[in-house]
C-alpha cells in the first residue's frame, strides 16, 4: 500500500471517529441536539412574553410567513434584551403567530418603536403582552420546539373586566382536559396584561387529539364554558422557526 492510500485511510478513520463521538454525545445528551430548535416557555414570568398575531388567508399565508421571518431574523438577534422568538404557522391557513420572550419591558418597547417602520406590510397585527397564570403538564416542561404541534388559542374578551373570572374558570377546567384527552402534553393559560385576551398555549400529540377535545361536553360549540365571556379563536400550529 503506497503512502497516498495510507493517508486517505487515516483521514477516513479520523472522520468516522469524529462522527461516532458526536453521535454518542447527542445520544447521551439529547438536549444538545435540541438546543437550536426548542425554547422553554417562561412559566415563572421572569421574562416578558409577547404574542403578535398576523391574520392571513390560505392563499397569502406563505407570503406573510416569509415576510415575518425575514423581518424578525434581520432585526431581533442583535437587539438588546431579546431572548428568543417562536414563529408559528396556523394549519388552517388563517394566522401566523410570533411568540417572543424578552429580558424586560423597556427592551421590548424600545424595539417596537424602532422597528415599526420596517415591520411586515400586512393588515394591522394584534400584539399583546401575556403572563402565564397556570401551567399544567404530564411531566414535560412547557417548551416550543420545531416540528411539534402547538395550539395557540385566543379567548377574546367580550368584557375585559371579566378576564380574571374567565381565567379562574379555565384554570378549573384544565385538569378535565388532561383527563379527557391523553394526547395533551402540556398547557399554559396566559392572560394578557391589557385584559383583552386570554391565550392558551399547549402541545398536542396530533391534530386528531386536538380535535377530539371539542367533541366533549363543556368544550363543544353548544356547551363550551367560555361562550358568555369570550369569543375563542384556536387552531393547531406548526413551529416553523426558532430565532435566538
Amino acid at each position: 500500500m503506497n503512502s497516498i492510500a495510507r493517508l486517505i485511510i487515516r483521514k477516513l478513520s479520523l472522520s468516522i471517529s469524529t462522527i461516532a463521538i458526536t453521535v454518542g454525545l447527542l445520544v447521551l445528551n439529547p438536549s444538545t441536539a435540541q438546543a437550536d430548535t426548542s425554547v422553554a416557555l417562561d412559566t415563572a414570568n421572569d421574562l416578558v412574553k409577547v404574542a403578535t398575531v398576523y391574520k392571513t388567508k390560505p392563499n397569502n399565508q406563505t407570503e406573510v410567513l416569509s415576510d415575518v421571518l425575514k423581518f424578525e431574523e434581520s432585526t431581533l438577534p442583535q437587539t438588546p434584551g431579546f431572548v428568543n422568538s417562536s414563529i408559528l404557522k396556523g394549519q388552517d391557513g388563517t394566522e401566523v403567530v410570533a411568540l417572543t420572550q424578552w429580558q424586560d419591558l423597556p427592551s421590548f418597547e424600545a424595539y417596537s418603536q424602532e422597528s415599526i417602520k420596517d415591520a411586515p406590510k400586512t393588515d394591522q397585527p394584534q400584539t399583546f403582552i401575556f403572563e402565564v397564570q397556570k401551567a399544567e403538564t404530564r411531566g414535560l416542561k412547557p417548551a416550543i420546539a420545531e416540528s411539534e404541534n402547538i395550539m395557540f388559542s385566543q379567548f377574546k374578551m367580550k368584557d375585559p373586566e371579566k378576564q380574571s373570572e374567565l381565567a379562574g374558570i379555565i384554570e378549573q377546567m384544565m385538569p378535565t382536559a388532561f383527563k379527557t384527552v391523553p394526547g395533551l402534553q402540556w398547557a399554559a393559560m396566559s392572560p394578557s396584561t391589557d385584559q383583552s385576551t386570554i391565550a392558551m398555549i399547549a402541545q398536542w400529540n396530533s391534530r386528531e387529539d386536538f380535535e377530539s377535545l371539542g367533541k366533549n361536553a363543556g368544550f363543544d360549540k353548544q356547551t363550551n364554558y367560555w361562550q358568555t365571556y369570550a369569543d375563542n379563536e384556536h387552531d393547531l400550529f406548526d413551529v416553523v422557526k426558532i430565532i435566538r
